[in-house]
């Protein structure tokens, strides 16, 4: 009786001491409120699906309810600091799911998501990093008004197209909703370039709140596992053993989540489901909190959805790598859209680094003058079709690009009230007189070395300042000018030359071209080895209005004719209709052969080719203009379509014209801005060019092949692509 006794009363106290534990249960369940609140601000990026049309009206009324700040006083960048923050807590996150996992832990389906994309993450974050500096960050228009104001207003609409799509991230969804929204609003330039790093920082985000959730849930399994087993434990020694770790299991301040109270529940009966305070502790959590079989439900649901919140973001992360975002941007500027109404029409032909380079003078004059862009770029057009109308057909006034980046420019700039900055004052002024600035540099640079010699050189030094000035000059000019050319190409910038994509559109008979390459044949295998070189170019370059042909003369000789002499035209004339049968039967147009025979040279002494090199091309162009074939001894190839040709690339014998190099050379010359414009008057090309030079690279082997290469190539070990002409003078 004495032991019932006991029990009775251990039960009476146990009843006390559990509805007390309710009522602190109660208390933590009570602000689950202030829970939820805070969850939906860490909680994923993520509103309601919608399809394309649901989208696009989605877009539009985004665009009519944004409103944009004046004056952009606030020059934080807070996404780029948020940016720095989640890289680091990706890390630790990182680090912490590696340790569980090496444990053999479950660390959950989006934490193997994480584990086995971190280094995707890292590279966006990176790209993020070198596409969205901290200057450009600044330029972008930021909102007004709104739960994301004083960030970029480009952010909120990759965020919202985040959250309706469930992070599912193409070219078709982003093309759809830039075009919605741009039905109402224009974007800028900047912020169409923009878009691709915003979607990254928003996808990011996501990642770095579905990792923290990752965290929190092994956190919390491994704190319900502790509390389950420190629980079962007293339970079984009974008495004030058990009341105590109950009291110490109320007065935790912890949250019970739904991942807590499943994981705990479940862990409880495991660990000891059949003692009665245990099982009586279960029924009271089940009424008054949550059941085992509704949290579990729960867990298993945001876990789900922290799966596919994970999967969505880095599969899109994947995605944004492969969209030709180029292609975006033109597809969505209505600057682009604009600028195609070229009254020349060749601004869709030109190269994307030549188009860029054109919008790129709208958005700077756009960005001072406070212009809507899409006007600016109005504005180039109507003075291009104005030219056409009052000076006539004039290819270069004629084009947009004259009135963005050659001479009509201050045209533009005029109309638009356009006031050019300090900084580019002063760099138009060095343009316009660069020998002025150079000598001068170099003049200045020179006196300072002739300066600090006799300076660091003492008394003995000023004495015989004459000496030292004389025994000094040559290795101070030389410091001078090393200088002089280091500081020119650290702080100007070079201008390149506007370009039609030849290689994409092909190159049209009105710039038919021919390749030719001046030679000399000392023997029968030197025509093989240059026939090989002629069809690889080939190859590399091929188009319909392209032409190759080898201009050769025999080597110097005592006599005019030597005996080998008929074995290598023989060589050559069969090497070139091979060559013309295999690729070009019916026209047999695509090689040609012009042989020399050979001149006496009186100053010389020898027979040879006359004037060599500069002869051959000399000779050649008189047969393009008229028709003159009576330097070459044999032509072979059916030479007619050689009288339209309107541009010549010369190569060595020993010069590589690597793949699609010769649509590139083509489209730069042929630009209207850069076709030369003869005067005759003056006899000499005013503008445009005559003749280009690439850079040319000097590849291993050629560097040895003379003293002079070896000389001149600089260090092709170790740099390889060493330039042939000047930086300072490019």
């Amino acid at each position: 009786m004495a032991d019932s006794g006991i029990t009775t009363h251990l039960l009476q106290e146990s009843a006390i001491f559990f509805s007390a534990t309710i009522r602190r249960l109660r208390a933590r369940f009570s602000a689950s409120g202030r829970d939820a609140r805070e969850d939906v601000l860490t909680g994923p990026i993520r509103g309601e699906l919608f399809g394309a049309e649901h989208l696009g009206e989605r877009a539009r009324e985004l665009a009519s309810m944004q409103e944009l700040a004046t004056a952009q006083a606030v020059r934080r960048t807070p996404l780029l600091a948020r940016l720095e923050e989640t890289s680091d807590i990706l890390q630790h996150v990182h680090s912490e799911l590696s340790a569980h996992s090496d444990v053999r832990a479950d660390v959950g389906p989006a934490g193997d998501w994480l584990l086995d994309n971190y280094h995707v993450l890292r590279t966006h974050m990176h790209e993020v990093r070198e596409s969205l500096p901290r200057g450009y960050y600044r330029e972008l228009p930021i909102l007004a008004s709104g739960p994301l104001m004083g960030y970029p207003r480009v952010y909120e609409v990759a965020i919202t197209l985040i959250s309706h799509s469930e992070g599912r991230i193409a070219s078709d969804n982003v093309n759809g909703f830039l075009s919605a929204y741009q039905e109402v609003v224009d974007l800028t330039l900047g912020e169409l370039w923009a878009v691709p790093a915003m979607l990254r920082l928003g996808l990011i985000e996501n990642v770095r709140r579905m990792g923290l959730r990752t965290a929190q849930r092994l956190q919390e399994i491994e704190r319900a596992d502790h509390a389950a087993i420190r629980i079962a434990r007293a339970a079984e020694q009974g008495g004030l053993a058990l009341e105590t770790e109950l009291v110490h299991f109320t007065n935790d301040t912890a949250a019970l989540s739904d991942t807590f109270v499943a994981r705990f529940l479940q862990q409880l009966r495991a660990e000891g489901g059949t003692l009665p305070a245990v099982v009586r502790l279960q029924h009271w959590i089940a009424e008054e909190a949550l059941s085992a079989e509704e949290a579990t439900a729960r867990a298993t649901q945001r876990l789900a959805l922290t799966q596919v919140v994970m999967a969505n973001s880095i599969t899109s992360l994947r995605a944004i790598e492969r969209v030709d975002w180029r292609t975006v941007v033109e597809q969505q500027s209505r600057v682009e859209a604009v600028l195609r109404d070229d009254p020349l029409g060749h601004y869709a032909r030109m190269t994307f680094e030549t188009r860029d380079a054109y919008r790129h003078v709208v958005e700077r004059i756009a960005r001072r003058t406070g212009r809507v862009e899409s006007d600016v770029a109005q504005l180039a057009i109507d003075l291009a079709r104005a030219a056409r109308q009052h000076h006539g057909h004039d290819d270069r006034r004629d084009h947009v690009g004259y009135y963005l980046i050659d001479e009509g420019r201050a045209q533009l700039e005029h109309v638009t009230a356009y006031r050019p900055s300090i900084a580019e004052h002063i760099s138009r002024w060095i343009r316009r007189h660069p020998s002025i600035v150079y000598l001068c540099g170099v003049s200045t640079l020179l006196a300072a070395a002739l300066g600090a010699l006799l300076w660091l050189g003492g008394e003995a030094a000023r004495a015989a300042w004459w000496l030292v000035l004389l025994l000094g000059a040559i290795p101070a000019t030389e410091l001078a000018v090393t200088l002089a050319n280091k500081l020119v190409t650290a702080l100007t910038s070079p201008k390149p030359l506007a370009k039609l994509d030849l290689r994409t559109h092909g190159v049209p008979p009105e710039f038919r071209t021919a390749v030719v390459t001046p030679t000399l044949f000392p023997h029968v295998q030197s025509v093989h080895e240059a026939l090989e070189n002629l069809e690889v170019q080939f190859l590399a370059n091929r188009e319909d209005h392209l032409h190759f042909a080898l201009l050769s003369d025999f080597t110097d000789a005592q006599v005019e004719a030597a005996g080998a002499d008929d074995a290598i035209v023989a060589a050559a004339v069969a090497g070139v209709e091979a060559l013309n049968d295999r690729y070009a039967p019916e026209s047999r147009d695509a090689f040609f052969l012009f042989h020399r025979p050979r001149q006496w040279n009186a100053a010389e002494g020898v027979w040879m080719g006359w004037e060599r090199k500069r002869g051959k091309l000399g000779e050649f162009n008189r047969f393009v203009l008229s028709g003159e074939h009576e330097p070459f001894s044999v032509i072979v190839g059916e030479t007619g379509v050689l009288r339209s040709v309107r541009y010549v690339i010369t190569l060595d014998a020993d010069t590589m014209l690597p793949p699609d190099a010769a649509p590139t050379l083509i489209g730069a010359i042929a630009h209207p801005l850069n076709r030369a414009v003869y005067e005759s008057a003056r006899g000499r090309v005013v503008r445009g060019h005559g003749i280009l030079q690439p850079r040319v690279g000097v590849s291993l082997p050629s560097a040895h092949h003379s003293a002079f290469a070896s000389i001149f190539s600089g260090h092709p070990g170790v740099d390889p692509y060493t330039t042939a002409v000047s930086d300072v003078y490019q």
